[in-house]
């Protein structure tokens, strides 16, 4: 009989645990502005500026449904360039005077030195369709504000934990392991704040990434444009000539 009603009250747990999870990411969907309206865009062009280091440089950013990626930080007449045709990744560091774009298979392929996903829709959005199972871990408080705890465990493996304001539900932090081969591996720490309205969906303007005390990389977004025509040559390493 005690092994029962500890059961019972076991499952009681998980099932008020996955409520909770998704009525979480339910109101962060509506957030930044509701499912009916991320599954309108089809393409987004963002632009603005790095910092490395305390070094800024420009850079732009192109994305189209469902994972066509790419982005261009050019300074002193050399770029850096990074893509992902939806089959075959690449990239070309000017930088180093390299002259023709490395292809890139595997992770490798997805591994964005900016640390970007090359889904240009959001992880949350019918993430059970994609497979992705969520984990609420409870609360946690910090910089004075009390937040929610959700694990994403993604259909290919990768473990990301999010963080969202108990307040409105937006996205305050997200904690995963570094794609670009250079962190090796690294726990990356991404803020997000200064969110503002592009039509009808919220983006966060500026991310702030961090490794222990050490930070990565600063983005500030100057510029989103939404569903301006992409054509799929533009992501392949050929429209870099």
């Amino acid at each position: 009989m005690k092994i029962s009603i500890l059961l019972f009250l076991l499952i009681l747990n998980l099932r008020a645990g996955a409520q909770t999870s998704e009525q979480i990411i339910n109101t962060y969907i509506r957030f930044i502005g509701r499912e009916k309206n991320w599954i309108k865009i089809k393409s987004l062009i963002s632009s603005g500026e790095y910092d490395y280091g305390g070094v800024s440089f420009p850079f732009t950013t192109y994305a189209k449904a469902p994972h066509f990626y790419k982005f261009i930080v050019p300074f002193n007449n050399k770029f850096y360039a990074q893509g992902f045709d939806g089959e075959i990744g690449w990239k070309i560091d000017a930088f180093k005077n390299e002259t023709k774009p490395t292809l890139l298979t595997g992770k490798a392929a997805l591994a964005m030195a900016n640390e970007a996903d090359v889904m240009l829709e959001s992880p949350f959005i019918n993430y059970k369709v994609k497979r992705h199972q969520l984990k609420y871990e409870g609360t946690e408080r910090f910089a004075d504000k009390d937040f929610y705890k959700v694990r994403l465990l993604k259909q290919t493996g990768e473990i990301e934990t999010y963080y969202f304001d108990t307040a409105n539900c937006s996205l305050y932090l997200k904690t995963s392991v570094a794609k670009n081969e250079e962190l090796q591996g690294a726990l990356l720490h991404t803020y997000f704040s200064d969110y503002r309205k592009v039509d009808n969906v919220t983006f966060p303007f500026k991310m702030l990434t961090k490794s222990g005390d050490q930070t990565v990389l600063e983005v500030t977004v100057k510029d989103i444009k939404l569903n301006a025509e992409i054509k799929a040559e533009e992501f392949k390493p050929a429209s870099l000539k």
